[in-house]
C-alpha cells in the first residue's frame, strides 16, 4: 500500500509535468531521432538473432519511426527491407537515413499491400502508443499481408514494479497504453506464440514474442 501510495505522488508531483515536456521536446522528429541514438538496438539484435539471420526475405517494419532500429538489424543488401509509419516526417528522415531501405507513409490499420506479400513483420514498441481497437485492426492486416508460416517479431515495454527506474521510464515514455506480458497477448489470436520472453532495453524491462501465421482466423 505505501509503495502504490509512493507511486502515485511522485508520478503527480513530478513525472507528469516532466513527461509532457518530453513529449513536446520530441515532438520534433530530428531531436527524437538523435534520442534514438543513444538506444542499444544491438540489445534488439540479441534478443532476435535466431529469426534475423536470413536472406532473400521481404520484411515489413511497422511504426519504422526514423529508421535506427532497421538500418542496425536487417541486412538490406540481402533482404528487401519496407518501413512504414504515420509520420511523414519521420519517413522523410528514414528515406535519408536509410537509403537501402524503401520507406512509405501508412498506417499499419489499413496497409497498401496485397495479401500474403511478407516474410516478416517487426513491431518494435509500436503497440502501447495504441488502443486495443487500433491493435486489432493493425493485427488483422498483419495477418493478410503475411504469408503462411510467417513470422512477426515483437518488443514491448512493460512495467516491473520492484524496479524504480522501470517505474519512472514507464511513466515518462509517450506511449499511454504499456501493457503486461498477458494483455499484450490480446491482439495475437490469429497466431500461435512461438516464443516470448522478457530483456531489460536502454533502462526498461521489455518483453518480446516471435509470432507464426500457421493457423487461420
Amino acid at each position: 500500500m505505501k509503495k502504490n501510495i509512493f507511486n502515485q505522488m511522485l508520478s503527480i508531483a513530478i513525472l507528469s509535468p516532466l513527461k509532457k515536456i518530453i513529449e513536446l521536446i520530441l515532438e520534433n522528429p530530428y531531436i527524437f531521432k538523435l534520442q534514438q541514438k543513444f538506444n542499444d538496438y544491438e540489445v534488439i539484435a540479441m534478443e532476435f538473432k535466431d529469426y534475423l539471420n536470413v536472406k532473400n526475405k521481404k520484411i515489413l517494419e511497422l511504426g519504422c519511426s526514423t529508421g535506427n532500429l532497421a538500418k542496425l538489424i536487417i541486412n538490406m543488401d540481402i533482404n528487401e527491407y519496407y518501413g512504414i509509419d504515420i509520420s511523414k516526417k519521420y519517413i522523410q528522415i528514414a528515406s535519408q537515413n536509410v537509403p537501402k531501405g524503401k520507406f512509405l507513409h501508412m498506417g499499419a490499420s489499413k496497409l497498401d499491400f496485397k495479401d500474403e506479400s511478407f516474410d516478416m513483420l517487426i513491431i518494435n514498441s509500436v503497440l502501447h502508443h495504441i488502443d486495443n481497437q487500433t491493435g486489432l485492426d493493425c493485427f488483422k492486416e498483419a495477418f493478410r499481408v503475411l504469408k503462411k508460416n510467417g513470422k512477426i517479431i515483437i518488443s514491448e515495454p512493460i512495467i516491473d514494479h520492484n524496479r524504480l527506474l522501470s517505474i519512472i521510464l514507464c511513466k515518462l515514455d509517450r506511449g499511454n497504453y504499456i501493457r503486461t506480458t498477458e494483455e499484450y497477448k490480446f491482439f495475437f489470436k490469429s497466431f500461435s506464440i512461438e516464443k516470448s520472453d522478457l530483456f531489460r532495453f536502454s533502462g526498461h524491462s521489455f518483453c518480446s514474442f516471435v509470432l507464426n501465421k500457421d493457423k487461420s482466423m
